[in-house]
């Protein structure tokens, strides 16, 4: 497993995560419904369908009964109580592992090799279940199981290069919701290649301590005092018998669990209790009195584990905390104070064994854990068709224990379970709905150094919503931290778009969406393959020459690891940093002179920030998902002088497109289109109802209109647009629940268009482009069709594919009026060719075979189609189709005819990537290096870069 991709699984007790390894080294989590953690929970339909994730979450306050939120801690059951029908725990465990087979299939094009982890105090009894989930689930025989400490060292040891001498030992404390567990490690020796041989030399651990606990005692406390002064809210809490109750219950337990995570950084938190007016307040003195026994025993079995080991808590290289609840800061305190060793606590804890189980997966099985990491086999067992859905529309896996050999999407329709069900074929995870054309994914950013436990607060550990990677949240070009994108629905549909520039300030908006950041792909340069010469009229060659340190601007917070993000707009630089108490710091800076235009830190703290980007007459900032209520922050400043315009909260599933003179928020709460002012305050300016399905559901997709000059502007390798024009187009388009389009003046909310039904399912791929919708239909029509903007009325079919089973893919304008795809036989991505076609006359106008082609940008008339191969390389498609060059490297539009060519990846700490800039037909310029720069975070126009270094800002010209 050392090559490719690698999937590494950690089932936890309370949450999923699943880190992926692409092929150029990147590893990032999936992302569930836009956030890293995927609840491990469980819900159970009337027709049979398992729910996994947030779903399952919801669906299970209106019907407790079929619910089970943590499904890991029934192991030692051969079946679950759900709705009145016994569920084989294996089943419900295959439910979470079909969820994330279907991301990894959405990232990747198939099911990449894969680890999954468990408890290294678990025997073969237990160890047979998670074999069976994995048959039922569809992965292959060859997925290995690895204990959870080692691969929580091989994270210690490689990733945060922590030294742990061959014969010396590391404890690893995994605290998560629902479980405690121990181990120590030692490094037995070497391998070939230089890596340490981990094996588990003692473990143990208290299996009814976790998270869960703590809430629990927190509820005592509460108790205590709400039986005396409110008997009647208290019994209904505690004894709840309508169907009203049992949700007030199971919220009171949730803000509970938001205030717990709140005093991990604040002194004191409300919790709003059901049936009483006034919320009471909880102090951290009082949480951790509450907590404290509870910890204590957590600590002595720390100690009897290190002693069970031979040795004495001094003699250990480290304690590495890991798991959710490790961040309470009580934890590390006892820890430090009861052994005497400073314990090492990440801002993300939970994702530390999945990543950590890619590279220990790598190593010999016999070196893997206390046993040697079970290959798994094909397991006889009964076939199971699972349903899964989580964020969108829900999705079906029917598998046989026989895994397939590559993923195969397939379409995003719930289908009835049919637990211990007759045979079915065997078919991968199927991925989440398509991103739509104009929206971008986010992923989750690089971990944060070790930091000090006491002074770490209860980071933000779980995604953005799109703000992508969605892939509920749609999004803008921003810098800060850095995140991939993995693709949307079908696994080879790209999104794109986004725009954060413009030459003329004028009041019109056509931003896709908010929750963005681009992440580049990350290769090496290399030489051309052929040459020919592009001509690109209107987009003469740049004038480049070599990089100079301008002008350096001071932050008006330090510079940390937390977040830091630039923009370029109407020839002034934005950036920002936030500080370790999470207060965001903007400056604004003339990219001529450097002279800084002002400073502010108006926008406030956040636990942890996402996005930052400037509009017209807006910069505007994103927190990530708070934990504890899963909303979000976005605050607007003044572009002239920094100071607050507005902000408002939003929910982390919503979209947040900017269009016309209107921020357009697509709430998925009130199933409703809401368009706020940007200069008043943020008022509602109109609202209009989303439409609904015949059964209620409220799905929709929310694209922007785009024009030609939308495609020529500054944009990132992924195709996410620095600079787009404002003033345009103001339309924006709506596929609803019920299949219809309809399309909307931004400006004014008024419906000018549609609704026009049996269009297209929400989750198709769709373009509204100069003056047409485009979209690839669904099912089995095999085809492009294109309606008038302006009359939705007739369907004209722009082109059919040559074969039934052909796949579309990566949908995008590509010109005025050209429409570019990828189109493949099948599955198969050898297979794939770009194709053009004219939308406005109709047909084909070029197609070229570009095997496992990832993503399309359009540079003008040009496409840069990006291969997934490793090393990654970019293929440039010339006007007419042909083949002008092949390369490695990160590769960006600058306008029409120019692109930015970084020479290896970019990187959130201080690198110096070599820079090109090339003409469309002629040779590159070297423009020299970047020096000790944050290049993942840099932002350009055609003259001028803005990129965050290690203390300070930083302006540099490569173009006159």
């Amino acid at each position: 497993m050392t090559d490719g991709y690698v999937l590494g699984v950690d089932l936890g007790t309370s949450h999923t995560v699943a880190m992926l390894r692409w092929p150029d080294g990147r590893t990032r989590p999936l992302l569930f419904d836009g956030q890293p953690l995927l609840p491990s929970a469980v819900y159970l339909d009337t027709t049979g369908r398992l729910h996994v994730g947030r779903d399952a979450l919801r669906l299970g306050q209106a019907e407790p009964d079929r619910f089970e939120p943590n499904p890991k801690r029934h192991i030692d059951a051969e079946t679950v109580l759900l709705g009145g029908s016994d569920v084989p725990t294996a089943d419900l465990l295959a439910a979470l592992l079909g969820a994330v087979a279907r991301e990894a299939v959405a990232a990747t094009g198939f099911l990449p090799p894969a680890v999954l982890t468990y408890p290294a105090a678990w025997g073969s009894r237990r160890r047979e279940v998670l074999t069976t989930a994995l048959a039922r689930a569809g992965w292959p025989p060859s997925t290995r199981l690895v204990a959870e400490p080692v691969s929580a060292a091989r994270y210690f040891a490689d990733v945060l290069r922590r030294p742990v001498p061959v014969g010396s030992a590391l404890a690893v404390f995994d605290f998560g919701g629902g479980t405690l567990d121990i181990a120590v490690v030692r490094n037995e020796g070497v391998t070939p290649e230089g890596l340490p041989t981990f094996a588990v030399a003692a473990s143990g651990g208290v299996d009814d301590l976790g998270g869960l606990d703590l809430d629990a005692a927190l509820v005592d406390h509460l108790g205590a005092t709400l039986e005396k002064a409110e008997p009647a809210a208290w019994a209904a809490l505690t004894e709840p018998v309508t169907l009203a109750q049992w949700r007030a219950r199971r919220q009171f337990w949730d803000d509970v669990r938001g205030a717990k995570e709140m005093l991990s950084r604040t002194p004191q938190a409300p919790v709003p209790v059901p049936g009483v007016e006034r919320a009471v307040h909880l102090t951290r003195d009082e949480f951790e009195t509450a907590a404290g026994p509870l910890l204590r025993r957590g600590v002595e079995e720390a100690g009897a584990v290190i002693t069970a080991a031979g040795l004495q808590p001094a003699d250990l290289a480290g304690l590495f905390l890991v798991g959710g609840s490790s961040r309470v800061p009580l934890v590390a305190r006892l820890l430090h104070s009861e052994l005497g060793i400073a314990p090492t606590v990440l801002e993300q804890p939970e994702l530390p064994v999945a990543e950590g189980s890619i590279i220990a997966g790598s190593a010999p099985a016999t070196d893997a854990g206390e046993t040697p990491a079970q290959p798994l086999r094909a397991a006889a067992v009964p076939p199971t068709t699972v349903t899964m859905a989580h964020g969108g529309p829900t999705a079906t896996a029917a598998t046989n224990g026989t895994a397939p050999t590559s993923g195969r999407p397939v379409k995003t329709e719930a289908q009835p379970v049919a637990v211990n069900a007759a045979p079915a074929s065997a078919a991968p995870a199927p991925a989440p709905p398509a991103a739509p054309a104009g929206q971008a994914q986010v992923g989750e950013s690089d971990y944060a150094e070790p930091v000090d436990p006491w002074a770490t607060g209860e980071a933000a550990a779980f995604g953005n919503g799109g703000g992508p990677v969605l892939h509920p949240v749609s999004g803008a070009p921003v810098s800060g931290s850095p995140v991939s994108a993995p693709p949307p629905a079908e696994p080879w549909l790209a999104s794109t778009h986004e725009e954060a520039n413009a030459n003329t300030r004028v009041k019109a908006y056509r931003r896709k969406g908010l929750w963005v950041v681009a992440a580049a792909t990350v290769v090496v340069l290399g030489a051309a393959a052929t040459a020919t010469v592009l001509l690109w009229p209107g987009y003469p060659a740049l004038d480049y020459q070599a990089l100079s340190e301008e002008h350096r601007v001071a932050p008006a917070v330090p510079v940390t690891s937390a977040f830091s993000g630039t923009a370029v707009r109407d020839k002034k630089a934005y950036f920002a940093s936030a500080d370790d108490n999470g207060t965001l710091g903007v400056v604004a800076a003339d990219t001529e002179s450097g002279k800084k235009a002002w400073s502010s830190t108006d926008a406030g703290a956040a636990t942890r920030w996402e996005f930052f980007f400037a509009l017209p007459d807006a910069v505007v900032a994103i927190s990530d998902t708070d934990s504890g209520t899963s909303t979000r922050r976005m605050v607007l400043l003044d572009p002239d002088d920094g100071k607050k315009m507005w902000d408002r909260t939003v929910a982390s599933a919503d979209n947040v497109l900017f269009a016309g003179d209107k921020v357009v928020l697509v709430d998925r709460t009130e199933n409703r289109l809401v368009g706020l002012e940007i200069g008043e305050q943020g008022k509602v300016g109109w609202e209009l109802k989303s439409p609904k399905s015949e059964y209620g559901l409220g799905t929709t997709q929310v694209v922007a209109a785009t024009t030609e000059d939308d495609l020529t502007g500054p944009a990132t390798a992924t195709g996410l647009p620095f600079a787009e024009v404002f003033d345009d187009d103001a339309r924006v388009v709506q596929i609803g629940a019920d299949r219809s389009a309809r399309v909307v003046d931004a400006s004014t909310g008024k419906v000018v268009a549609g609704p026009r039904q049996n269009v297209g399912e929400p989750d198709d791929p769709i373009v509204a482009h100069n003056g047409r919708l485009i979209v690839a239909e669904s099912g089995d029509s095999h085809r492009v069709v294109a309606y008038d903007l302006a009359k939705l009325a007739e369907t004209r079919v722009v082109y059919t594919a040559p074969k039934s089973d052909t796949q579309f893919g990566h949908l995008t304008a590509c010109g005025a009026d050209r429409i570019c795809f990828a189109e493949r036989t099948g599955y198969d991505a050898k297979t794939a060719q770009v194709v053009a076609v004219d939308a406005a006359k109709e047909g084909e106008l070029w197609r070229r075979a570009v095997p496992e082609v990832d993503s399309l940008v359009p540079v003008g008339e040009a496409v840069l189609a990006t291969r997934n191969s490793s090393p990654v390389q970019t293929t440039l498609l010339d006007a007419k189709g042909k083949v002008s060059w092949t390369r490695g490297g990160v590769i960006a539009r600058i306008d029409g005819g120019n692109t930015l060519q970084f020479s290896k990846a970019l990187s959130t700490s201080a690198d110096d990537p070599g820079l090109a800039g090339e003409h469309l037909g002629d040779k590159a310029v070297p423009l020299g290096s970047l020096a000790d720069v944050r290049s993942s975070t840099c932002s350009w126009d055609t003259t001028h870069l803005a990129c965050v270094a290690d203390e300070d800002f930083v302006i540099q010209r490569f173009a006159g």
